[in-house]
């Protein structure tokens, strides 16, 4: 076995030795000498650098995004003194959980002594009276119409003030 590992330590030197021979660098000059002596073969000035158009971002113009668009169907914002009045230790409703825009009003029920609302959330038929909570902001139902109901919103304004908002969800027409 050392008797292969010297002949093939002999043949890879035999190998490299004829690799650089001095004819085939000097073709490899001449070669390089002859493509940087054509015409053409100068590489070509970069363009022109133009300075970029200036641009003013005049924000103070636009409306904020978390202001109520005049005639939005989304209800009036104002402020409320029903901050000291909110439970917060009251248990939860069902209906708390979901947003008052993923809410849908398919009908009333009424008898002598109450309406009451048939609103869809997720998939399911609820029974709702006037004074039950629902939506993720504190939200409660004011009134029962045969054609929406009426819900208040109360949420922080995150100053140690309360903002409140009536809006209204439209019974849902069959097509």
């Amino acid at each position: 076995m050392n008797v292969g590992l010297r002949l093939l330590g002999i043949g890879l030197l035999a190998g490299l030795a004829g690799c650089d021979s001095a004819q085939s660098t000097a073709e490899l000059r001449s070669y390089l000498q002859a493509t940087r002596e054509r015409p053409g073969n100068a590489i070509p000035l970069a363009p022109a650098v133009t300075a970029p158009r200036l641009f003013t971002y005049e924000v103070v113009t636009l409306r904020s995004p978390f202001q109520v668009v005049p005639g939005d169907r989304a209800g009036s914002w104002q402020a409320s003194l029903a901050g000291d009045e909110l439970d917060g230790d009251r248990a939860r409703q069902f209906l708390e959980g979901f947003d008052l825009e993923q809410m849908e009003m398919v009908g009333t029920l009424s008898s002598e002594l109450e309406a009451n609302a048939l609103l869809r959330a997720n998939g399911a038929i609820h029974r709702l009276k006037v004074g039950d909570y629902l939506g993720r902001n504190n939200g409660q139902i004011a009134s029962i119409e045969a054609a929406h109901v009426e819900v208040f919103e109360v949420i922080s304004d995150g100053q140690g003030g309360w903002l409140e908002r009536s809006l209204t969800i439209p019974l849902k027409q069959q097509s």
